[in-house]
């Protein structure tokens, strides 16, 4: 298991789905156990796998620099200039503070996918810096959705219009909480991938990562780093 001594448990990888790089044009998912073996002969895309690890956890600052050529050529000709590396983590905390001091859970807040997985989708354009998106199965109700990415004074003045009592209307985490619980059996449900990457959904993203695995690419063919 991967556990952190102190209030912090990090995450297990179960899978990484790679799309438009190198060699892989077309999604593929690749899924883990306790001890994974990646056998095959050269050239057929294993260090490729461990390499998109790399680059999806240390953003660049690991062995491995992403960049345009990473493209996969056929992709790129069609116009396909997005790479993308997803990841899905099981063993999740069992709470995550997002707003203030509040407590919540990823379920709660509705960031797990259909597996009840913590699924990181980043995207690279043209191999630049990634854009980060948590895939989920997530509200599309239009009168409460995109409640994750919306400010304090918006929260409140869909709690004003809906006449939806809420004990505390200075915490986002409250809010967001009572007005699904107003639209609870009309959620509608859908796949969505929420920008994390951005505006007040980035600390979203910057709490999680304290969570993320540390990942260290050894390559013994070559000098490291």
């Amino acid at each position: 298991k991967y556990t952190r001594t102190g209030e912090n448990r990090v995450m297990k990888i179960e899978s990484i789905k790679i799309k438009n790089f190198r060699s892989y044009k077309e999604e593929t998912i690749i899924r883990f156990d306790n001890l994974t073996v990646l056998v095959g002969r050269n050239d057929i895309g294993k260090s490729t796998i461990l390499e998109a690890l790399d680059i999806f956890f240390n953003d660049g600052g690991g062995i491995i620099k992403i960049d345009k050529s990473d493209l996969n050529i056929q992709a790129a000709r069609n116009g396909d200039s997005e790479t993308v590396i997803s990841v899905c983590f099981s063993e999740l905390p069992e709470s995550i503070i997002i707003d203030s001091a509040v407590q919540t859970t990823l379920a709660d807040e509705y960031m797990l996918n259909a597996d009840g997985l913590l699924e990181v989708v980043k995207k690279y354009k043209n191999g630049g810096k990634a854009s980060v998106f948590i895939h989920a199965k997530h509200p599309m109700n239009p009168d409460c959705k995109d409640l994750l990415l919306k400010k304090n004074a918006e929260l409140k003045s869909i709690i004003k219009g809906m006449g939806i009592e809420c004990e505390n209307q200075r915490i986002n985490t409250t809010m967001r909480r009572a007005i699904w619980e107003h639209y609870e059996g009309s959620l509608d449900l859908q796949d969505m991938e929420i920008d994390v990457s951005k505006e007040d959904a980035k600390k979203i993203w910057d709490k999680l990562s304290s969570y993320m695995p540390v990942y260290s690419l050894f390559q013994s063919d070559r000098k490291n780093s």
